[in-house]
Parts: structure tokens; C-alpha cells; sequence
């Protein structure tokens, strides 16, 4: 072995052991004005950051500034319920929904599955069987308590079903959020109903079914979270598809028509999808003060990385400034997104992807040694926690808003124009001729800005949005629309 090799090899461990201790950070400076706090899912506007810290000392106990890290304040552990308002109980329908949950699962042991089924094989548009009507009744009457209930719990503003305090950030989604599948079956069982419904000649009462479906996906946006917000999606779609069905060759009376058209609009899904990604920011901070509390730097390295590396920034840092610097870079990149979110469609998916690729960038680091070099893989990255623990919300996420913002817009017109057709015995030149009777204005297309594509056929009209490829491909409906090709709605 040449000296210099051997020499170096004695030096290193001293040189390193001497940066590391002159990287640890002083005392912190507590003169510094604050110019950040975190742990609260709501913006603090410039120049009202102190009003903000005073405003929540009662809930929250300051602890001294994160040592090397100037103007960052970490606050105690914050768990969701303190970030959601307090529920007046003439106002909240939590009591009901567990009801008719308990109802839910009571119906169902009394059912046997196979005959459960059946009620998913009618909604199915591809049948894997014969319909069993008989059994389909069946289901419908043993869910009836359930279905009473839920009914009378949409009537309420608030829901509180989500479990805030499970302590383990991994947990399974179905601990933190155990009422999913349940909503999730009321929708494939107002589904069912609304089909039985106008089988037997009750349009209204169909048209009933899905509005009650769509004031529960409503009432979900009250509980704000990311998985929340796509669920309130799948029932969305789920209703959506199914008042197609309902009104592809029947109508219903203007009463039931004008219900459907105001619970439509009532819906806000930006404010939903901001309070989604507010919420899943607020998870993200209260995972930090979980590492920051629990996890020494020696487990936190390996629970960034289970293969053999040496990342130099858990040496050269302190545990305290390493993660308050990932803190910041997490709560930025939150704070862009939840702007984008709150501006609404159309996205600007250039800009979007332009910053996931920034942060891609960052949390990946630099590679100091050839790969696999003596087996030793050494890299700077200091970064590497906001990469395990910061979902890179990519355009798919912006998609979805934008398509359940189409068929929202596409469901209204919809509606106005079969409104229209039942006052004036047929269906107008243009949707302008909706505007301002039946609806305020032509609503947009979401994802190029333009108004929706209407066309009025032989019989009916079609209604489209050139959905996610951005194409006009003239109102052309395909299966996966949600890939390619245009989101349509047409009616006889």
C-alpha cells in the first residue's frame, strides 16, 4: 500500500471527526424576528406572522428556535382536530353517519354475499351474470334503515368519521380512515336504488337517489385530506355515471330537475382539493415532530435508506437543523401546490411538472464516489428525508380536480338543457341560450379554458370536454376516457 494511501487513511477519521464538530450549530439566535411557523394548515399572509403566533400560544407552546437554522419556530406536536373547527352538535351529522354505518354492516351480515352481489351486478354496465331482480330487492329492503339514516345525515354540514389520532404515520389506511369502504357502499347502493327506481317508473325518485349521493360526496369535503378527496372522486364518477344511465332516454319532472341543478353547484371543488392539500401538508409537519421527537440520526439514515450508503449530511448537520431545513423545503413546495389548487383549472401542468422536477433534483443528492466503489456507496444529501416523506404530487393529482371539475360542468349543462327542453320543446341553438335562467353562465371547459362543446343532435345533445390529452376529438366518446379522448355527455 503506498504511504499517501496509509496516511490518508489515519488522517481521514480525525479531519472528519474535527469538520462534523465545527458543523454543529451554536446557541440560537434569540433576537431573531420570526419568519416562519409551521404546524397549521392555514397560510400565514406577510407581515401577520406574529398576530398568527400570538393568536395560537394557548393551543401551542413555543420551544426555543431550531438551533442553526435562524427565524424557523417549531411548535409542539399539533394533531388534525386542532386544525379542523370545532362542530356545533345541532350541526353535526357524526352521530348519524355511524348509525347508518352500524345499520350498513347489520344489513350485510343478514344478507349472504352472493345475494349481496347481486345489487353490484345491477349497476354493473357489463353484467358478470343474469340479474337477480329478487335478490336485488332484497338488498334494497335490508339497507333501507341505513339508507334513512344516511339520508337524514347529509342534511347536516358537518362530518367527523376520519380517526386524527392514530399516533403511527405509516398506519394503514383503513385504521386513520376506517368509514371509506362504508360510503363507498352507500354510493353503490343509492346507485342501485336510483336504477330500481326508474325501472318502476319513479323518475323523481331515481333522480332523488343521486342527489343524495352527491350530498355525500359533498359533506366528505368538510373532512379535508388528500385520500379523502379522491374517494369523494370515485363516488362522484360512480354518481355521475349513474344519473346518465338514469336520464339517457327518460326525464324527470322540473321540480326534481331544479333540485339536482342546485345541489350540482353547490359543490366547491377547489376549496375541497386546497383543503386536501392543506390538510396533507399539516400530516406531513406532524410526521417531522414525530422523527424530531423519536428517531435518532443513526435510525433516521436507516429508515431513509435500507441499502449500504453513507450519506455525509447526517454527519455534517445536526439532527435539529437537518430536519428543519427538510421541513422548509416540504412546507414550500406545499405552499406552491396549494396555490395552484386554489387559482382552479386549467392547471398549468408545465408549470407543475417544471417543480416536481426541481424537487426530484434536490432530494436526490450528489453521488461524492463512483458507483459501487469498494462497495461503499457515499453520497451528500441532505435532502433525503422530504424524500421519503413528501408524496411528489405529480400532474396526476391535477388531473383528477380537473376531471371531476368537467363532469361537474358537464352535469349542469346536462341538466339546463333538459330544463330548457321541457319549457320550450326542444334543445337551444347554443348554451348561451341557458344563460342567466338556468344557469349563471357557460361554464368552462377545465382543462383549456374555452367554453364546453355542445352540439345538438336529431334527438337529444352531446356535451363535451376535450378532457386530460388537451384534444378535440369532436365530442368522439371512448371507455378510458380518463387516458384519451373527449369526456362527453349525450342524451336522447
Amino acid at each position: 500500500m503506498p504511504r499517501w494511501l496509509a496516511f490518508a487513511g489515519m488522517i481521514f477519521p480525525f479531519a472528519f471527526a474535527l469538520f462534523a464538530w465545527v458543523q454543529q450549530p451554536g446557541e440560537p439566535q434569540k433576537e431573531a424576528p420570526p419568519q416562519f411557523v409551521s404546524a397549521f394548515a392555514l397560510e400565514i399572509e406577510p407581515g401577520h406572522e406574529q398576530a398568527f403566533i400570538e393568536r395560537f400560544q394557548k393551543r401551542a407552546k413555543i420551544i426555543d428556535q431550531a438551533k442553526g437554522f435562524k427565524g424557523m419556530f417549531v411548535l409542539q406536536h399539533v394533531s388534525h382536530r386542532d386544525l379542523l373547527p370545532p362542530v356545533p352538535t345541532h350541526l353535526d351529522g357524526t352521530p348519524l353517519y355511524r348509525m347508518a354505518i352500524v345499520q350498513l354492516q347489520t344489513a350485510q351480515q343478514n344478507v349472504p354475499k352472493p345475494t349481496w352481489d347481486a345489487a353490484y351486478n345491477f349497476i354493473s354496465t357489463k353484467p358478470t351474470a343474469p340479474v337477480n331482480l329478487t335478490d336485488v330487492r332484497k338488498v334494497l329492503q335490508a339497507s333501507q334503515p341505513a339508507l334513512k339514516t344516511l339520508r337524514q345525515a347529509v342534511k347536516l354540514p358537518h362530518m367527523r368519521l376520519t380517526n386524527w389520532d392514530v399516533e403511527n404515520p405509516a398506519v394503514a389506511v383503513a385504521v386513520s380512515f376506517p368509514q371509506i369502504s362504508q360510503l363507498r357502499e352507500f354510493a353503490h347502493l343509492l346507485s342501485a336504488e336510483a336504477l330500481w327506481r326508474k325501472q318502476n317508473g319513479d323518475m323523481d325518485g331515481a333522480v332523488d337517489s343521486c342527489i343524495v349521493a352527491f350530498q355525500l360526496t359533498r359533506r366528505m369535503g368538510d373532512e379535508p385530506s388528500l385520500i379523502g378527496f379522491l374517494v369523494q372522486g370515485t363516488i362522484f364518477v360512480i354518481t355521475e355515471r349513474t344519473l346518465w344511465r338514469v336520464l339517457s332516454d327518460a326525464d324527470a319532472s322540473p321540480q326534481a330537475y331544479h333540485r339536482l341543478l342546485a345541489e350540482l353547484q353547490a359543490r366547491d371543488i377547489d376549496r375541497d382539493f386546497t383543503r386536501a392539500l392543506q390538510m396533507e401538508r399539516a400530516e406531513g409537519v406532524i410526521r417531522w415532530f414525530e422523527l424530531l421527537q423519536k428517531v435518532s440520526l443513526r435510525e433516521l439514515q436507516t429508515l431513509s435508506s435500507s441499502n449500504p450508503r453513507w450519506n455525509l449530511a447526517f454527519y455534517l448537520r445536526s439532527k435539529r437543523t437537518l430536519l428543519a431545513e427538510n421541513e422548509l423545503l416540504v412546507l414550500r413546495y406545499f405552499e406552491r401546490l396549494i396555490a395552484y389548487a386554489r387559482k382552479g383549472p386549467p392547471y398549468d401542468l408545465a408549470a407543475l411538472n417544471r417543480m416536481n422536477t426541481e424537487i426530484e433534483r434536490r432530494v436526490r443528492g450528489t453521488s461524492l464516489l463512483p458507483s459501487g466503489w469498494g462497495g461503499l456507496e457515499v453520497v451528500w444529501q441532505p435532502y433525503e428525508v422530504a424524500a421519503i416523506l413528501t408524496p411528489v404530487f405529480t400532474t396526476q393529482a391535477f388531473d383528477k380536480a380537473a376531471q371531476y371539475h368537467a363532469l361537474q360542468r358537464l352535469m349542469q349543462v346536462a341538466v339546463a338543457l333538459r330544463l330548457y327542453r321541457l319549457e320550450h320543446g326542444r334543445c337551444p341553438d347554443d348554451l348561451q341560450a341557458l344563460v342567466p335562467k338556468y344557469l349563471p353562465k357557460v361554464p368552462i371547459d377545465p382543462f383549456d379554458g374555452k367554453p364546453l362543446r355542445y352540439h345538438r343532435l336529431a334527438k337529444g345533445f352531446k356535451v363535451w370536454s376535450i378532457g386530460p390529452n388537451l384534444k378535440d376529438d369532436g365530442g368522439m366518446e371512448v371507455r378510458n376516457w380518463w387516458q384519451r379522448g373527449d369526456i362527453v355527455w349525450q342524451s336522447k
